[in-house]
């Protein structure tokens, strides 16, 4: 009976995913390319970071993506056990239940995820009046987890804006194949259309990422990304226009795209500070701007 109770448990224990510490650490390094010690897991399960292997002894898949989390922090941050335990949750006397994590979620899935509720928020309350801890509690993640994907808040910002300007480039791919074959005038207002809806839908946040860039050089970086990105999409509809014949052959289209993108956004400031009533006249003079402008 012994034996066959001891094949049992044998047959179980190969049916449970996980590793043993030994491989845990193992895959740890193979994973991650770095070296993770006996001595410094076992003090981040003294520290209640990193929860307990299961009954058997093994540690599994959560166990992993905690111990990612909590290296990435101390590497990356240089962030001390303490910081880490007030970013988990389990300083001494802390009463506030833990986030439960959906643990079966892809990251891709997990960090748009994010995007998308920190764009709910911040429309909703601005960015500074949202804290990262109201996104991960939106989210159902542990503020560690946050960290995994984004550095900072900034960096969810742009995120945020560049999640908007995707969106807002398939609404306009949808838009030109509802028109068929069109005109270089008719494809530019019909972009300008849609990043004027942008710009006038989402100002405050526009704003704040040019606000929060000011010595910022990565965050500069990355909205530099951005007017890459809008200036890329108007250079390919010039070079048809010029293909076409439709256009004046400017000797350095990359420029003029980016002129475009900057008179974009200095005409979205004008409407929306102007009535109504003015939009019209304001569209027909753009549109009377850019014929001119590029009539051979």
């Amino acid at each position: 009976m012994a034996r066959k109770a001891s094949q049992s448990e044998e047959r179980e224990k190969q049916r449970t995913p996980g590793w043993e510490t030994e491989d845990f650490l193992r895959v740890f390094q193979g994973r991650t390319g770095n070296a993770i010690t006996r001595n410094r897991l076992n003090r981040y399960l003294r520290e209640g970071l990193l929860f307990p292997p299961g009954k058997d002894g093994r540690f599994g898949e959560k166990h992993l993506e905690r111990l990612q989390m909590l290296e990435h922090l101390r590497s990356r941050y240089g962030m001390s056990m303490r910081d880490m335990a007030g970013i988990f949750g389990v300083l001494e006397g802390r009463s506030e239940e833990p986030v439960r994590e959906v643990v079966t979620e892809k990251g891709d899935d997990r960090r748009r995820k994010i995007i998308a509720n920190a764009a709910r928020l911040f429309a909703g309350k601005g960015y500074h009046g949202t804290t990262v801890d109201e996104i991960v509690q939106a989210t159902g993640i542990a503020k560690g987890t946050f960290y995994l994907y984004f550095e900072s808040k900034e960096d969810l910002l742009v995120e945020v804006i560049k999640n908007l300007i995707d969106e807002t480039l398939q609404g306009i791919d949808e838009k030109l194949r509802g028109k068929g074959r069109s005109d270089f005038v008719t494809r530019i207002e019909a972009k300008g259309e849609e990043l004027l809806g942008l710009y006038l839908e989402n100002s405050e946040l526009l704003y704040m990422m040019l606000g929060e860039s000011v010595g910022n050089e990565r965050l500069q970086e990355q909205i530099q990304e951005v007017y890459e990105r809008l200036a890329e999409r108007l250079e390919e509809d010039l070079q048809w226009g010029v293909r076409e014949g439709e256009i004046f052959p400017y000797q350095d289209l990359r420029t003029v795209a980016y002129a475009l993108v900057g008179m974009g956004q200095t005409v979205a400031v004008l409407v929306s500070a102007s009535d109504r009533e003015q939009l019209p006249r304001i569209r027909a003079t753009v549109d009377q701007l850019i014929r001119r402008i590029f009539s051979r």
